[in-house]
């Protein structure tokens, strides 16, 4: 009972603070894969927003300055939010690019066509695509992607100090690799399959030349579809080790 007024003595004191770690936290909780799903209420991302901005404060609040006046601390609430999203948008592309990595594989198995609507992101989703996303998610948390997410965070406020966000050319340039990572996680998870369908294509173009009796023509769709749910099966493992090395590729580039 003898601690209580001084955490509330340390409390009022860094009240400023712990609102700054707070917002900062809240983006990523709306950005941030798993969390930013649809299906997760915003109560429920705020409140683990003041979780996290609570069990950060007494490690984060010497790095966090002290705002003159409440319109600056309202500016620097907002500044901190999109550096939090920023991080968790950083970790939202890996998920992003194994979702055109199925979409990849989809369109050389002909699959394209039965699409699905994605409430995430509003727009037409492949099977495949959505199978990838899901694995990439799966990932995540085998890898403890949260425990890693929650490490950045609390990095980041050595990294970029409250308040000192500024979109210099190194800030583009680390966002601008973060989006190129995604799209060479893309093309890497999506190469096995869609190389061998693009090559089973056209081996059946040219069994359909060489023998122009056999209607493969129209059966190289359903041939191609089966082959890819075949191919995708078997490459489960290794697209799940190439998912597992982004993930421990993103916790090692940091923030």
């Amino acid at each position: 009972m003898t601690d209580l007024p001084l955490d509330v003595g340390w409390l009022t004191a860094n009240g400023a603070a712990c609102a700054l770690i707070a917002a900062r936290s809240a983006g990523v909780c709306f950005t941030a894969p798993v969390l930013a799903a649809p299906g997760v209420d915003w109560r429920f991302r705020i409140v683990l927003a003041l979780l996290l901005g609570a069990w950060m404060a007494p490690l984060a609040a010497p790095l966090v300055g002290t705002p003159s006046s409440p319109y600056g601390l309202g500016w620097l609430a907002i500044n901190e939010g999109l550096v939090g999203a920023l991080i968790g948008m950083a970790a939202s592309l890996v998920v992003a690019g194994a979702k055109q990595a199925g979409d990849i594989v989809a369109a050389q198995a002909g699959l394209s066509t039965a699409s699905l609507f994605d409430p995430e992101s509003g727009e037409e989703l492949t099977a495949l695509g959505h199978l990838y996303g899901l694995i990439a998610i799966a990932a995540f948390l085998a890898v403890d992607g949260p425990l890693r997410m929650t490490e950045a965070l609390l990095q980041s406020f050595e990294t970029v100090p409250a308040g000192r966000l500024v979109f210099e050319r190194s800030t583009v340039q680390a966002m601008f690799a973060q989006a190129a990572e995604a799209l060479q996680l893309a093309v890497r998870a999506a190469a096995p399959p869609a190389v061998a369908l693009a090559t089973a294509g056209v081996a059946l173009g040219w069994l359909g030349r060489l023998a122009p009796s056999v209607p493969l023509m129209a059966l190289s769709l359903p041939i191609r579809a089966a082959l890819g749910v075949l191919l995708v099966m078997a490459g489960l493992v290794a697209l799940t080790a190439c998912l597992e090395a982004a993930w421990m590729d993103w916790a090692r580039a940091g923030f």
